[in-house]
C-alpha cells in the first residue's frame, strides 16, 4: 500500500481530510474523443484476426486437405471438359481420311456418316471430284435392288446425298438417286434435304466419337452446311 495512503488512514480526521482534499485537487486526466471506440474496434479486428487464423490452421489439417483436393481434381476435370481445344475440320482433313473403297470409316456408324460426307463434298465446288465420285460409288454398291439401303433412316440420308450429288453432275449419282425416291415413295418415307442432313448432324455430333477422325470429320463439316 502506498505510504501517503497508509498514513493518512492512520492518521486524524483531519489528516485524512486533508488526505482527500488534495487528492480532489489533483489535476484530473482526460481521455481523447473516440477513444473507447478506437480500443473497441482494435479488439474486434484482433478478434477476426485469431479467428481467421483459426480457421486457416483448421483448413490445413490433414483431414481438411483431402476434400478441398478432390474439388480442386474436379474443377480440373470440368475445365478440361469445356476448354479444352476445338479440332479445327477441313475438306482436305476429308479427303484424306476415304479409304480406297470410297467410305471414310471402318465403324460400324461409316454407313451412317457417308451421307454427311457425300454431300459435304457435293456442295463444296471446290472438292476433290475423285474423292466425290468414290464416295458416290460407295453408296451406290451398298443399294439394294428395292432402291433402298439397310433401313428407312439410312435410305432417307442417302438419296439426299445423291440428290445433292446429282445437282453436282456426278453420273452415277443421277439413276441411284432416282431409284431412292421410288423406294421412298414405295415405303412411304418422306424425302430429306441437304438442310435437314445438317440438322441431324449437329443433332449426331454429341454422340459421335470424335477419335475417328473420318467420321468426326464428315459430321463436324455437314453440321455446317
Amino acid at each position: 500500500m502506498n505510504e501517503d495512503i497508509e498514513r493518512a488512514l492512520n492518521g486524524s480526521d483531519a489528516d485524512l481530510r486533508a488526505f482527500v482534499a488534495s487528492l480532489r485537487a489533483a489535476p484530473q486526466a482526460r481521455v481523447r474523443a473516440g477513444f473507447a471506440a478506437d480500443v473497441m474496434a482494435a479488439v474486434e479486428a484482433e478478434a477476426r484476426r485469431g479467428a481467421f487464423a483459426r480457421s486457416l490452421r483448421g483448413l490445413l489439417r490433414p483431414a481438411a486437405l483431402f476434400p478441398l483436393a478432390a474439388c480442386l481434381v474436379a474443377l480440373l476435370a470440368v475445365a478440361s471438359i469445356f476448354f479444352r481445344p476445338v479440332p479445327r475440320f477441313s475438306l482436305e482433313k476429308l479427303v484424306a481420311c476415304q479409304r480406297a473403297d470410297g467410305s471414310f470409316s471402318s465403324s460400324t456408324a461409316a454407313p451412317y456418316v457417308q451421307a454427311y460426307a457425300v454431300t459435304v463434298l457435293a456442295k463444296d465446288p471446290s472438292a476433290d471430284r475423285a474423292a466425290l465420285q468414290q464416295a458416290v460409288a460407295a453408296l451406290v454398291r451398298e443399294q439394294n435392288a428395292e432402291g433402298g439401303w439397310a433401313n428407312a433412316s439410312l435410305s432417307a440420308r442417302n438419296v439426299a446425298a445423291l440428290a445433292a450429288a446429282s445437282e453436282a453432275g456426278v453420273d452415277a449419282a443421277v439413276r441411284a438417286y432416282r431409284r431412292g425416291v421410288r423406294y421412298l415413295r414405295m415405303h412411304g418415307i418422306g424425302e430429306m434435304s441437304a438442310a435437314d442432313l445438317s440438322r441431324d448432324a449437329r443433332s449426331a455430333a454429341p454422340r459421335l466419337s470424335a477419335s475417328d477422325l473420318g467420321i468426326a470429320c464428315s459430321v463436324a463439316l455437314a453440321a455446317r452446311l
